[in-house]
């Protein structure tokens, strides 16, 4: 029988042949990275250079006779690799699994190899042999082939390979998206073509305090002497881009003066410049003119500012400041500076400026200076209104006198007095005053014994024998005050200190466009501060209740602890929705009331009253639900948009996985099912609870007809949410909002005409006046319509929330949009920030 010289008959079999077969392969692909590194060396530096772009700013034979090089190059080193390289016969193979698993005595040759026994039939021999042959076998159990071995310093000392790398890394991280176009303009030389046609690019980039979008100036080379005007704002830039003609570059000529573009490669070219004044610009390419322009600068006016009307002095001997201003790129800083014919000093007074950056603002602001010396005479007042490079406008000034508190308190009265002489003569009256202090301070009966009020006489009597500078004086000055409000309101007047700084800080917020968070802060701030007020104004009030006398028709305002807080829940509400104009009306409003309150009185609502202001409140927070519900579908809808957009690249991917383009778009479109079915679930519930407050309603009284369809609404976009359909979900969830503020404003008037003709406070507690609302005040009738604070509220709310959030919306699809250039969304981007 013939014996067959294979290691296959011997017990080895296929995984004996595959691992020579790997080996085969790893010894030809080490053998191919060690001799041809030249050939990879050569490549990757063409490929690196081509990304670079060096190839557009070499001449054109340039180009050529380095491809020729490179190809001639790339030829040798193919050639020079194939010289070299090794052929992956079997026995290498054999070889290079020896090395690799380090077997020595290469027993993988001698494995299967016949002896001299087996051919002389020799039985003694052949069974040595097959010992030895078993001994090998068990020696080379379990081979090792791993993978090539590609050091990257094989055969290159000097680090060529690790060189090329780096450049190709770098160069497709600076190539990016053109790495395509780059390959291919390598390929392509261009040599004895034409010209490439020049074009010019060229706008006006307004400065950003003008909120204005860039100007693009429009250009044809068909009528080189036409000269095109463009007005433009002070400090724009002028930038220009130009692109193709000759080589050489092309010079911008503003009036009489030259300046060179700069290049950004062989045929692009680029230039930026400002202008203050109005000027010819042109460009010159090629020894003639291919743009040409006329810019008109219009210089920034300065701000303009105004009285409305006189100071007004409120029922807390404050002054109410109501003023308006105008600048033709938006105010940036109302002020006011009080001053007086005598003196060289000034008061400074910084004014609320509400929708900052506005060309015309319009606001009202209190100030409390009694405390100050001049409080009591004749000053001069002016407004000032600042843009935002800093010019102020300056309104005529105001002559009037400063409001002056008047005191009661016999020990008050007599510190004033002492303070007025400190003011007016203090070298000479600071014994006289010391004196005067020293005497109060032995009556401590005459002002209850109150031990604050004898520490600071003590203090101030102290102060003024010992101090010897002005700040002595004015620190007497100041103690002097706050005690004599001490005595007169008790802590009423530090309540009511605190009380304005809150407001001003909330007001300031909105006027700056906080954060939510910030808002929250401060509104909750402000509902400490005036809690605390009108605690102090009871306390202060009890010793006269005793002796009231119930006049039925005695028209003073009355105001509940209630109401106000609503009223802040209100605002709270309205600024965190985006209706920050409302929130500041509402606010306004607020301070209104503060600042000519006289009194109040504790009094209870009664259970209907209670009834539809709660109902109110679950009405005001299911719109601010149904807010967050749109704003979710509009983001869900955004999200569908820029998948199905993507949707092509997508496909190409799954397609080379193995998966139809089909069954990813069935895949994408469930997605986003799944989050609009959610998002139909929360609709269902919002129509749920409208569902119920109607019922409720509807058993006090008559259901406002708008709620009716915002319950069909919601009923539509719930259908739409369930489908799929969120552009038709959004018309739907707008539509069921803009019904929802509706109602809202019906049940606000049923309240008020439900308020009025109940009696004033004094005919019975728990009623409100006649013809006020429940916040107490007047409703005074024009053109047949009531102002009050529900209408407020509801102007407010619609003219906020309903305006400001459609803008917003409409600018943040059209940001959305991925097919807008560069200048357009950022402008897009400026005008967000306004909203």
């Amino acid at each position: 029988m013939q014996r067959r010289n294979d290691t296959s008959d011997r017990g080895y079999g296929l995984g004996f042949e595959i691992r020579i077969l790997l080996a085969k392969a790893n010894f030809l692909l080490e053998g191919i990275w060690r001799h041809g590194r030249l050939f990879f060396c050569l490549v990757g530096l063409f490929v690196g250079l081509s990304l670079l772009d060096i190839w557009s700013f070499t001449p054109g034979w340039v180009h050529v006779l380095a491809l020729i090089l490179f190809l001639g190059a790339i030829l040798y080193s193919l050639y020079k690799l194939a010289r070299d390289l090794e052929a992956p016969t079997r026995s290498r193979a054999l070889r290079y699994l020896e090395r690799r698993n380090q077997l020595r005595h290469r027993p993988l040759q001698s494995l299967g190899a016949h002896s001299e026994a087996e051919k002389n039939n020799n039985t003694p021999g052949n069974t040595m042999w097959r010992l030895y042959q078993k001994s090998l076998r068990r020696s080379v159990v379990g081979l090792k082939i791993g993978f090539p071995r590609l050091d990257m310093g094989m055969e290159d000392s000097y680090g060529f390979r690790a060189f090329v790398i780096l450049l190709l890394v770098a160069a497709f991280v600076i190539a990016g998206s053109s790495s395509a176009d780059r390959l291919y303009a390598a390929m392509t030389p261009r040599v004895g073509t034409a010209a490439v046609p020049i074009d010019v690019t060229a706008w006006i980039t307004p400065p950003i305090y003008t909120g204005q979008a860039p100007i693009l100036l429009t250009n044809t080379n068909t009528d080189k002497e036409a000269v095109q005007t463009y007005i433009v704002p002070a400090q724009s830039s002028f930038i220009a881009n130009v692109f193709g003609g000759e080589r050489e570059v092309p010079v911008l000529i503003v009036g009489d003066e030259r300046q060179d573009f700069a290049a950004t490669d062989m045929r692009n070219f680029q230039i930026e410049a400002a202008f203050d004044t109005s000027t010819s610009v042109k460009i010159e390419k090629d020894g003639e003119v291919i743009a040409n322009w006329q810019l008109n600068v219009v210089v920034d006016e300065v701000p303009t500012a105004m009285f409305i009307n006189n100071p007004e002095v409120t029922e807390r001997s404050a002054f109410k400041l109501q003023y308006q201003a105008r600048d033709d790129y938006g105010v940036q800083q109302l002020g006011g500076e009080i001053t007086r014919d005598s003196s060289d000093k000034k008061i400074e007074l910084a004014l609320p400026t509400p929708g900052r950056g506005s060309k015309q603002v319009t606001g009202k602001s209190y100030h409390d200076l009694t405390a100050h010396p001049w409080a009591g005479l004749s000053v001069n007042m002016i407004l000032f209104a600042e843009d935002q490079i800093g010019q102020r406008g300056y309104s005529d000034a105001m002559t009037f006198v400063l409001p002056e508190r008047h005191f009661t308190h016999p020990v008050a009265r007599a510190l004033i007095e002492q303070r007025k002489n400190l003011v007016t003569d203090p070298e000479e009256s600071k014994a006289g005053v010391a004196l005067v202090l020293q005497t109060i301070a032995s009556l401590p009966d005459s002002f209850n014994n109150d031990v604050t009020v004898i520490l600071a006489l003590s203090t101030a009597q102290s102060t003024l024998l010992n101090g010897k500078s002005q700040k002595s004086v004015d620190d007497v000055v100041d103690i002097l005050w706050d005690t004599a409000l001490r005595l007169e309101n008790g802590d009423l007047s530090l309540a009511e200190a605190a009380l304005r700084e809150a407001q001003e800080a909330l007001m300031e917020a909105l006027n700056s466009n906080a954060s939510d968070a910030e808002i929250k802060r401060l509104v909750e701030e402000l509902r400490a501060a005036m809690e605390n007020f009108l605690q102090a104004l009871a306390q202060q009030a009890q010793p006269r209740e005793d002796q009231a006398t119930g006049d039925p028709n005695s028209g003073d305002q009355f105001i509940e602890s209630q109401d106000l807080q609503k009223l802040l829940d209100r605002i709270d509400q309205f600024a965190r929705g985006g209706a920050r104009d409302a929130a500041r009306q509402l606010l306004s409003e607020l301070q209104d009331i503060m600042e000519n309150l006289k009194m109040a009185e504790a009094r209870q609502p009664s259970a209907g009253q209670q009834a539809a202001q709660e109902m109110l409140n679950e009405l005001g927070k299911l719109m601010q639900k149904q807010q967050e519900l749109l704003d979710q579908t509009f983001r869900e809808s955004q999200n569908r948009q820029s998948q199905q957009g993507n949707q092509p690249g997508q496909q190409g991917q799954q397609s080379q996985n193995g998966t139809k383009p089909g069954q990813q778009g069935q895949q994408g479109q469930s997605g986003q099912r799944g989050g609009l079915q959610d998002l139909a679930e929360v609709q269902e519930a919002l129509r749920q609870m409208l569902g119920d407050l109607m019922g409720r309603l509807g058993a006090e009284g008559e259901i406002p007809e708008a709620l009716g369809r915002a319950e069909r609404s919601m009923n539509d976009a719930r259908g739409a949410l369930q489908q799929g359909q969120g552009q038709s979900a959004m018309q739907s969830e707008s539509n069921a909002l803009e019904s929802l503020r509706q109602g809202t404003e019906s049940l606000a008037q049923q309240m008020m005409q439900n308020g009025q003709g109940q009696g004033t406070q004094s005919a019975g507690p728990g009623q409100p006046g006649q013809g006020r609302d429940p916040l107490g005040r007047s409703v005074s009738e024009e053109g047949g319509e009531g102002r009050n604070a529900g209408n407020a509220l509801m102007r407010g709310e619609a003219n906020g929330i309903s305006k400001s959030r459609s803008i917003r919306d409409e600018l943040q699809r059209r940001l959305s949009d991925p097919a807008r250039d560069y200048l357009e969304r950022d402008y897009l981007k400026r005008l967000l920030d306004i909203f």
